[in-house]
């Protein structure tokens, strides 16, 4: 282990700790949590880079969203994830890291997870009149029938003498 992982493990000795598929050590944390965490990692243990944020949607669950959070320490080049589940909000990290600024507002658009004390929590990829949050599992999938020749018969979108139609082969 190195000094960074040593004082990690002290700093957070009572958070529960594991390591993601990629091998990048995790916190797993309650939102409440959240903030004063990010902010001890970045203060004091050298965490001072924003780098990503992403959300898994399990509907099944109870708390259906696990928000992670990607951290780096330039100082010790390492990696850091936090991961925090929830129903449906945790507190804007944006105080601390200006970066996190558009990852919420996407997270907010796209799956409707609101990040309490976020500056300006408005739609960043949808139109301002969507309804809902496309990415969330339980959302409507839609879309239209492509036409491809082969599918024109199953979607009824052939046209008498149109394009493939009356053609001998």
């Amino acid at each position: 282990m190195t000094v960074a992982q040593d004082q990690l493990d002290v700093a957070f000795s009572a958070t529960e700790k594991g390591t993601s598929a990629d091998g990048i050590r995790c916190l797993l944390l309650g939102p409440g949590e959240l903030l004063d965490a990010t902010r001890r990692l970045r203060d004091e243990l050298g965490y001072g880079r924003f780098i990503d944020l992403t959300a898994v949607d399990s509907p099944d669950q109870g708390e259906r969203f696990e928000l992670q959070y990607l951290l780096y320490s330039m100082d010790e080049h390492t990696w850091l994830r936090l991961k925090v589940r929830t129903e449906e909000s945790v507190p804007s990290v944006t105080p601390l890291f200006a970066g996190a600024n558009w990852f919420e507002r996407e997270l907010y658009d796209l799956f409707g997870i609101r990040f309490e004390g976020h500056p300006d929590l408005t739609r960043i990829m949808m139109p301002d009149d969507w309804e809902g949050y496309p990415l969330r599992k339980d959302s409507p999938i839609g879309g239209e029938p492509v036409d491809f020749t082969v599918t024109r018969e199953i979607y009824g979108t052939a046209t008498p003498g149109g394009p493939g139609e009356g053609r001998s082969g």
